[in-house]
C-alpha cells in the first residue's frame, strides 16, 4: 500500500531518486533544490516517507529492528512498509506490529493469535489486546508473564480496561517487578482506578521509599491529582516539597504549580523548592528545575543568575537564557547571549545547545548555522541540527540528511521531516 502512495507521487526527480535508494543521485537532486530554496517542508516530508519506507523494507537482521524502532515516532505516515516488515516473524516485525497496533492499524483479532507465542516481543503485542471484561483473568495472568515485555503490555492493557478488582495486583506488581519500566506501567495503571483514595496514598507512601527516581516522579504527581490530594495527598506532597530533593521532589513541586487546586501556601512552598534546586544542586536537577520554574519572583531571580553563570556550568548557563529568551522582557538580552554562545568553536556540546534554544526562540539568524552543522562529524550532530531547523519552521532545510552515508541518520531525519510537517506543512 505504501509503495502505491508514493509512486503516485514519484513525479519529481528527487522522489524518483529516493523511490530507487540511489543516495548519490538523492544527493545531488536535494542539492538542487536547497540551491533554489523552493523545496517545501511538505514536499520534503513526502520524499522523507519515500526514504523511510525504503529503509524498512531494505534493511536486514538487527539493522531492520533499529529502523522500526526509529520510526515509531512517525509510524502512522509508514503502514504500509510497517506491515510488509510485519509479515517476517522476527523481532523487527514483532516491533512493526506493536507500532501498527498502538497507532490503531492493527486489528485485536489479528494480535490475538500471537497469546500463546513463544517470543516475549510477539506475544506482548497480544497481551497488549486484553482490554475486554472478559479478558480479566487472562490479563491478570499476564501480570506475571516470564517475559517483561509482556507484562508491560499486561499493565497498558489494565490501564486501559480499568478494572478495579486489580488494584492489589497492579500496586504489588509495581512494588516487585524486577523491570523498572514495567513497575512504573504498572503504576500508572493503578492510579486511573477507581476507588478509595486514602489506603492508595498510603500505598504511595510505601511504594516511594523502595521505588526509583521514575516511580518517585510519578507518584509526586498523583499526590497532586485532585482524588488524591483531598485524601493525604496534599500532605504528602507539602512533606516532599519543604525538605526533599532530587527527581521526584522537582516532579511534585511541579504537578502541585500546575494543580488549580494546590492553595497558595504550598504553591509557595514548591516554587522555593524549585528556587533552591536551580541555586544549588545536580546538573541533572538543575536542568530538570529550570524546566518547570515560574518566571516570577525569587524563581525567575535564580534563573537570571544561572543564566550568567558561564564558568561554573555552561550547559545549566544555556537552560537558563533558553527560558529567558520565552518571556519577552527578558528576549532581546537572552537571545544576544546565545547568539555568543552559538558562535563557539571551543565546545563542541554547547554551540548546538544554544542553536536549538534560539531555533525554540524563532531567531531565524541561526538558521544558517544549523545548515552547516548538516554537515558535522557525529552523527548526533547532524541529527540535532535538523531538529532544531524542524523546531525554527525550516525543516525542509535539514533535508541533505535525507541521502546521509548512515542509515540511522538518513531514517530519524526522515521522521523528523515527516513530524514536522504535520506542524509546518508549508
Amino acid at each position: 500500500m505504501g509503495l502505491l502512495v508514493l509512486g503516485a507521487c514519484g513525479g519529481s526527480p528527487v522522489m524518483r531518486a529516493a523511490e530507487r535508494g540511489d543516495l548519490t543521485a538523492l544527493r545531488v537532486e536535494l542539492g538542487a533544490r536547497e540551491k533554489a530554496g523552493d523545496l517545501s517542508n511538505g514536499e520534503a516530508a513526502k520524499v522523507a516517507r519515500a526514504v523511510a519506507d525504503r529503509e524498512l523494507r531494505a534493511a536486514k537482521g538487527d539493522d531492520a529492528t533499529k529502523r522500526v524502532r526509529e520510526t515509531r515516532a512517525c509510524a502512522v505516515e509508514l503502514d504500509g512498509a510497517l506491515e510488509e516488515r510485519m509479515k517476517t516473524h522476527d523481532q523487527a516485525g514483532a516491533e512493526a506490529a506493536m507500532a501498527l497496533f498502538d497507532d490503531g492499524q492493527l486489528g485485536k483479532s489479528t494480535a490475538r493469535a500471537w497469546l500463546v507465542d513463544p517470543d516475549d516481543a510477539w506475544r506482548a503485542v497480544a497481551v497488549r489486546t486484553l482490554t475486554r471484561d472478559d479478558d480479566a483473568a487472562a490479563r491478570k495472568k499476564a501480570f506475571t508473564d516470564p517475559g517483561p515485555r509482556s507484562r508491560r503490555a499486561a499493565m497498558r492493557a489494565a490501564a486501559e480496561a480499568m478494572d478495579a478488582r486489580e488494584l492489589d495486583a497492579l500496586l504489588e506488581a509495581a512494588r516487585l517487578d524486577p523491570e523498572p519500566m514495567v513497575r512504573t506501567e504498572a503504576l500508572r495503571a493503578a492510579l486511573k482506578l477507581d476507588g478509595n483514595a486514602t489506603p492508595l496514598v498510603t500505598e504511595l507512601r510505601d511504594l516511594w521509599q523502595a521505588g526509583d527516581d521514575a516511580l518517585r516522579e510519578d507518584i509526586a504527581v498523583a499526590w497532586a491529582l485532585p482524588k488524591l490530594y483531598a485524601a493525604g495527598g496534599r500532605e504528602a506532597l507539602a512533606v516532599l516539597v519543604a525538605g526533599g530533593l532530587g527527581p521526584g521532589a522537582i516532579a511534585g513541586a511541579g504537578a502541585a504549580l500546575r494543580a488549580p487546586h494546590a492553595d497558595k501556601e504550598l504553591a509557595a512552598s514548591a516554587a522555593a523548592l524549585l528556587t533552591r534546586t536551580i541555586d544549588n544542586a545536580t546538573r541533572r536537577d538543575r536542568m530538570h528545575a529550570l524546566a518547570i520554574a515560574p518566571m516570577s519572583g525569587a524563581s525567575l531571580a535564580a534563573i537570571r543568575k544561572a543564566s550568567g553563570e558561564d564558568e561554573v556550568d555552561a550547559q545549566v548557563r544555556v537552560a537558563a537564557l533558553g527560558r529567558l529568551a520565552q518571556v519577552k522582557e527578558e528576549r532581546d538580552k537572552a537571545v544576544r547571549e546565545l547568539e555568543i554562545l552559538a558562535a563557539r568553536k571551543d565546545d563542541e556540546d554547547i554551540a548546538p545547545r544554544a542553536r536549538m534554544e534560539l531555533a525554540r526562540a524563532g531567531d531565524l539568524r541561526v538558521q544558517a548555522w544549523l545548515e552547516q552543522e548538516l554537515a558535522a562529524k557525529e552523527p548526533h550532530a547532524r541529527l540535532a541540527a535538523a531538529g532544531a531547523l524542524a523546531a525554527l519552521g525550516r525543516s525542509a532545510r535539514g533535508a541533505p540528511l535525507l541521502a546521509d552515508a548512515d542509515a540511522s541518520v538518513r531514517t530519524r531525519a526522515a521522521c523528523t521531516l515527516m513530524v514536522a510537517a504535520r506542524v509546518t506543512p508549508r
